[in-house]
């Protein structure tokens, strides 16, 4: 197996397509999937954005859809947790092709684009000639992993997922909570031991990739040091 990164500067990614990112974000960072299929890419998406924008500027592009604001900037943590159906032909092509992921803290930031991709070096030298066909990559490194480097990059199941969104549509997350344990686990259909590790687990998945793993993907310093 290998491990590609592809790169692109700030300013080659403002002439092309996908300009729109270096437009509304001053970093973001790709932390895993909620769907991948050869139609559908939904990400999980940690984005700092400019004065004035918002990640739902995105939608200007027939490239991209924010579909879920999953938290908004506090005074803490300035950034923005949301999902993006991302429709680029780039990404859909590499979702199509079997043996590929692209590694969880791929991201843009001040340099430009590190896309991060690991699979079998067919289906890296498919995605990587797209690449260079479609947005011209400032540059190309490649190193050779094992098979037990490659890990699943999906946070959370599907199922613990839908619970976790229809804990958030009945008002389980907000203060006073307006449901139940009880109450929520009847609307789900499980028990309420069953309901409470769901919500239980997703949220320690959620904390570990969005609070603990930012710091290190951004270059930023730990808050409190």
């Amino acid at each position: 197996m290998r491990e590609v990164t592809i790169f692109w500067k700030r300013e080659r990614l403002a002439l092309n397509q996908v300009g729109i990112v270096t437009e509304i974000f001053e970093k973001c960072v790709f932390l895993g999937y909620l769907e991948r299929t050869p139609t559908v890419v939904l990400a999980f998406i940690r984005g700092i954005c400019k004065p004035g924008k918002t990640p739902f500027d995105m939608d200007e592009s027939d490239d991209y859809e924010v579909t879920e604001i999953m938290s908004e900037p506090t005074e803490l943590d300035p950034a923005w947790m949301f999902v993006l159906n991302i429709k680029h032909p780039l990404t859909l092509l590499s979702a199509k092709i079997g043996k590929l992921t692209v590694k969880p803290g791929s991201c843009f930031n001040d340099e430009g684009l590190f896309y991060t991709i690991r699979g079998s070096p067919l289906s890296i030298k498919v995605v990587t000639t797209a690449a260079r066909m479609m947005l011209k990559p400032d540059r190309i490194s490649a190193t050779t992993i094992s098979q037990s480097d490659i890990q699943g990059n999906q946070i959370i199941s599907d199922k613990r997922m839908e619970v976790l969104k229809i804990a958030y549509s009945e008002g389980w997350y907000n203060t006073p909570r307006e449901i139940t344990l009880g109450e929520l686990a009847n609307k789900i259909g499980l028990g309420r031991s069953t309901v409470s590790e769901h919500l239980i687990k997703s949220e320690s998945k959620i904390i570990q990739y969005f609070l603990e793993g930012d710091p290190t993907f951004f270059g930023e310093e730990p808050k409190g040091k």
